[in-house]
């Protein structure tokens, strides 16, 4: 099995109980490219180094890990979540299943708030954001057919949409970031949600994670009210784990911050995964319509 920059195995051991899942490098060529560039294995083996109280909770755990110097392979031994449910990118999320997620992501992002340590770990990268002006050409030359002429207008504003929540994220609180938090990355196991594929962690603004998921994995498009439950529920999770001086108004602007930062995504993932399978251009045509919904919601472009 594999995502798209990864092939995955399922291992025991003789006279041992427990199972494993083992992770090495895509054998595709733009796979492994993309994760030489971003460093894929080096990221995520630096986040599981991050979170050993969290394993077994709400990440698998991590037994051992390595990375090429180029980050573009590499192998980790994980523990394998047992009767998980994994989530489905193009059948979405419920709300439901959004706000578990809320929860488990923000014992995350306060079990390392206000951090920043060096390492093989960037700051302040959401995905693929800073590439969001050089990538718009090649965007608009792929899906312009799919996008009306006022579309098409409103697009070619994103750019610097982005670059300004860039900059208004840079001056916010930061803590670990997963980067990539979508339905597929999610495993439901006896009423937790485990996060998984950290190969585009940073450290940045925690809103970003939230506003990936809730605006590229549900089922239905949410309002803004009830985007705004999930974000409570969030921020909630991070005063529990004993964040403080930080005002659900501050979450619910910095959420907004995210889902500015969100529009990139389609900009600079889509044209890839439009290529790569049947299913990796049904998630890219369902990634620019849900992103560029909630964007018009929050009236950001």
């Amino acid at each position: 099995m594999g995502g798209f920059l990864s092939r995955t195995f399922h291992a025991t051991r003789p006279g041992n109980r427990e199972s494993y899942i083992l992770k090495i490098g895509s054998q595709n060529p733009v796979a492994r490219n993309f994760s030489s560039k971003i460093h894929s294995f080096l990221r995520e083996c630096a986040a599981y180094s991050l979170l050993p109280s969290l394993a077994g909770k709400v990440v698998p755990k991590c037994f051992s890990s390595c990375s090429t110097p180029d980050g573009a392979d590499g192998l980790l031994c994980l523990q394998e979540v047992t009767r998980a449910r994994a989530g489905d990118q193009i059948a979405g999320l419920s709300w439901k299943e959004l706000a578990k997620t809320a929860k488990s992501i923000g014992i995350i992002h306060a079990h390392l708030w206000g951090s920043a340590r060096k390492g093989d770990l960037p700051l302040h990268q959401y995905n693929r954001a800073h590439e969001t002006k050089s990538l718009l050409k090649s965007f608009l030359k792929e899906f312009r057919p799919r996008l009306s002429t006022s579309e098409i207008k409103r697009v070619r504003n994103i750019p610097k949409t982005v670059s300004i929540a860039i900059q208004q994220s840079k001056k916010r609180q930061i803590t670990l970031i997963h980067g990539d938090l979508r339905a597929d990355n999610l495993l439901f196991s006896k009423g937790r949600v485990f996060i998984v594929d950290w190969q585009i962690a940073a450290w940045g603004l925690g809103s970003f994670d939230l506003a990936r998921v809730i605006g590229g994995s549900t089922q239905r498009p949410l309002s803004l009210s009830e985007q705004r439950k999930l974000v409570k529920i969030w921020h909630q999770t991070l005063k529990r784990k004993n964040v403080s001086g930080y005002s659900f108004e501050e979450a619910w602007q910095d959420y907004r911050i995210g889902v500015a930062l969100t529009l990139s995504i389609p900009i600079t993932n889509a044209p890839t995964l439009a290529h790569l399978s049947i299913r990796g251009k049904k998630i890219a045509h369902l990634m620019m319509r849900r992103f560029f919904r909630n964007g018009r919601e929050f009236g950001l472009f």
